[in-house]
C-alpha cells in the first residue's frame, strides 16, 4: 500500500515508471464532464473509473481485493476513510467475482490492526493485490458525498 498527495511529487522518483504514469494521468485528467463510469486507456492495461458515493459507516462497508488489477484510488472531492490490511485468507468471503470482474468482497469483521486512511481532497493510496481495503467510510461520523478517480492498473505490467 502507498499513500501519499497528488500535490508532493518528490516521492514519486521510488516509484515504478508504470506507477509514476498512473499518477501524472490521475494529475493531467480533467474529470469535470466525465460522467461515472469506466474509461480504458490503454486496452485492459489501465482502465480509468470515475465513481460517486456517499459514505457509510464502515460497520456497513466491505472489505475487497483484487488479483488481477492493483487500485490507484485518488480523492477529486470529498472526504472518506478507507481501511486498510494485509489480506491474510483470515476472512470470510461475502461476495466472489474475482473470475468475471476482478473483485471479491469480504463478509463485515472488525480487523484487529487495519490502519483507516483519511482520504480528503488529493490524497491517493495505491492498493495491491495482498492489500484487503475497505472504501467509503464515513469521516467524522458524517455521511459525505464522494467524487474520486479509480485507476485500475494491470498487476502484470509493474
Amino acid at each position: 500500500m502507498i499513500y501519499g498527495n497528488i500535490h508532493v511529487k518528490e516521492t514519486e522518483a521510488a516509484f515504478s515508471p508504470t506507477l509514476r504514469k498512473a499518477l501524472e494521468i490521475i494529475r493531467t485528467t480533467d474529470t469535470t464532464g466525465m460522467a461515472p463510469g469506466k474509461y480504458p486507456l490503454d486496452g485492459d492495461k489501465l482502465i480509468l473509473q470515475i465513481n460517486e458515493m456517499t459514505t457509510e459507516p464502515k460497520e456497513q462497508r466491505r472489505a475487497e481485493i483484487h488479483r488481477k488489477y492493483i487500485d490507484v484510488q485518488y480523492m477529486i472531492h470529498g472526504k472518506e476513510l478507507i481501511g486498510v490490511y494485509p489480506d491474510a485468507g483470515e476472512d470470510e468471503i461475502s461476495e466472489d467475482r474475482l473470475e468475471t470482474g476482478d473483485i471479491r468482497f469480504y463478509t463485515y469483521r472488525d480487523v484487529p490492526g487495519e490502519v483507516m486512511l483519511p482520504m480528503t481532497d488529493g490524497c491517493y493510496a495505491v492498493f495491491f493485490p495482498e492489500d484487503a481495503h475497505r472504501p467509503g467510510c464515513q469521516m467524522d461520523g458524517e455521511a459525505c458525498p464522494v467524487r474520486k478517480i479509480v485507476l485500475k492498473v494491470l498487476a502484470d505490467t509493474l
